[in-house]
């Protein structure tokens, strides 16, 4: 289908919706995660650097989506067919054209930060290995199934990496194992949700020869392995309101609630998921395990910017 046969609006969306702007900010949040729960008392923040770090991972995340589209473009035209690429509304040509640009500017960014702050290459060496991950699961690692959903866990913790290694280089001051520890957690959250991800798609992901869990232990016991992993996310979520909120006395109450509520919803759908693993579920449990992880993320980096405006 040509694409002069949509109006300039839903081509402009197409080029929007391609990118999972919702997956970029997810991956600029927890970059900076790392970099604010870094900080230290007294400090003076300079907002800049978290901005750039924020758009490097978004841009970062958001060209791997564009190239997982092109990978995924045979099996979208059936599954998924109003999808940018199979409805027409992009070229395959033009989304890889797309794609590098994206992966361009992430660089570009990166490079900047590193020149900037003087952080000796990280943002690049990390643009680099984040998203050279991202595109070998998109192209290669993700037809074996879980060994790419460990691949996703991996490029999730080095966010975390990145941001802690991030702030003890620009303020020199003492590194925090702290973030890394929540991102190891994060990480097993997330690929709990990424074997969630192939119980909907079981049909499809045998016929193209994609190596799921769902598809080779079936639909309970994959669900009783994502629980596995989801139970990092939540006991992560627990130890860092214990001891963020109860041992150092460091979360405000709000933030201490808002928490909580977020490590229920997180504990609900891990359960329900061994009881319910119908397509519709699975594909809603995913979805809102996403909106969680950035909740509970944004909840102690707005804590912590507070605290050290206030002086804590």
């Amino acid at each position: 289908m040509a694409s002069s046969q949509f109006t300039k609006k839903e081509i402009i969306l197409s080029y929007i919706t391609i990118l999972r702007l919702v997956n970029g900010i997810v991956a600029g949040v927890a970059a900076a995660f790392g970099v604010v729960l870094s900080y230290q008392s007294g400090i003076i923040i300079d907002p800049l650097p978290i901005v750039l770090v924020v758009i490097a991972a978004m841009l970062v995340s958001s060209q791997a989506m564009i190239f997982n589209d092109i990978a995924d473009r045979e099996e979208d035209a059936v599954n998924a067919p109003h999808r940018p690429l199979p409805s027409g509304k992009i070229s395959v040509r033009t989304a890889w054209i797309y794609g590098i640009i994206v992966a361009s500017l992430a660089l570009a960014v990166a490079l900047t930060l590193d020149i900037l702050y003087n952080l000796y290459g990280l943002s690049v060496a990390t643009a680099i290995i984040f998203g050279g991950l991202l595109d070998l699961y998109d192209f290669k690692l993700k037809k074996l199934g879980f060994w790419g959903n460990i691949t996703i866990g991996i490029t999730v913790l080095a966010l975390f990496v990145y941001g802690s290694l991030h702030t003890f280089l620009i303020y020199r001051s003492t590194f925090a194992w702290i973030p890394i520890v929540v991102g190891a957690c994060a990480a097993s959250g997330n690929v709990g949700r990424e074997i969630i991800k192939g119980l909907p798609d079981i049909e499809g992901d045998r016929e193209a020869g994609v190596r799921t869990l769902a598809v080779k232990f079936g639909k309970q016991k994959t669900a009783k392995i994502a629980f596995l992993f989801l139970l990092g996310l939540i006991g992560g979520a627990l130890v860092a309101l214990i001891y963020g909120g109860v041992v150092l006395e460091q979360l405000y109450l709000p933030s201490i609630i808002i928490g909580c509520i977020v490590a229920a919803v997180a504990i609900f759908l891990s359960i329900a998921i061994l009881f319910n693993q119908k397509p519709k579920w699975a594909y809603t449990t995913k979805e809102i395990l996403l909106w969680i992880f950035l909740s509970f993320l944004l909840v102690f980096i707005v804590d912590k910017i507070i605290a050290i405006i206030l002086g804590r």
